[in-house]
């Protein structure tokens, strides 16, 4: 359950106040029943990405525990030990349906990679740009710099309110740049890990 400890620590750092205690009804006034975005939670650009530096915080979870929490997450989906659900890029999340577990298998065999196009390099014997083929990206844990949060909030005493309806890992790929073309950052994401009761299906 330790591993558990690490996502209300991710939680926490995006909740502006929690709802009260001893109260399972929602209060307050709703801003929106449906709110959804990305937070990235390693921060490549951080030197030092340990609670030692001072801007540790800043869309980053501490290392190494980040690192921990993101492989154990990762491996209890592919495992089948916490419940997946459907992503649809384009749905409207009034549900989510559970991922079986057999299905799960097939994906994490099959499902967990991306053909990306890299820019063209410049050969100076030909004097001229290059086209290289597509390259095949593997979606694993050492991916996943983002999670993606569908929330539901709330102002109640002047405080506003969050609660987490379900969390997805966003998988990056950063490809870098040339002379020839710019780089760019790919993201994606294949399924939810974790879902408030009222979307299930």
């Amino acid at each position: 359950m330790n591993r558990y400890l690490a996502l209300l620590v991710v939680l926490s750092l995006v909740v502006l106040s929690s709802c009260r205690k001893g109260s399972d009804e929602a209060s307050g006034d709703v801003i929106t029943k449906k709110i959804l975005y990305d937070v990235p939670i390693v921060n490549l650009q951080l030197e030092d990405r340990t609670e030692k530096d001072p801007n540790w915080f800043w869309e980053n979870l501490p290392y190494p525990a980040g690192d921990k929490f993101i492989d154990d997450l990762f491996a209890d989906a592919r495992d089948c030990n916490i419940p997946i659900y459907y992503y649809d890029p384009e749905g409207s999340y009034d549900h989510l349906e559970r991922i079986p577990d057999k299905e799960v298998k097939k994906m994490f065999e099959n499902d967990m990679k991306v053909s990306l196009p890299v820019p063209d390099v410049f050969d100076e014997t030909t004097n001229a740009y290059i086209s290289r083929p597509n390259v095949e990206f593997k979606l694993d844990q050492t991916r996943i710099l983002k999670l993606r949060f569908l929330e539901e909030w709330r102002m109640d005493d002047g405080m506003i309110e969050k609660k987490v309806l379900a969390v997805a890992p966003v998988f990056t790929i950063n490809i870098g740049g040339t002379d020839a073309q710019e780089g760019y950052a790919y993201n994606t994401v294949k399924f939810w890990i974790m879902a408030d009761a009222k979307l299930l299906k």
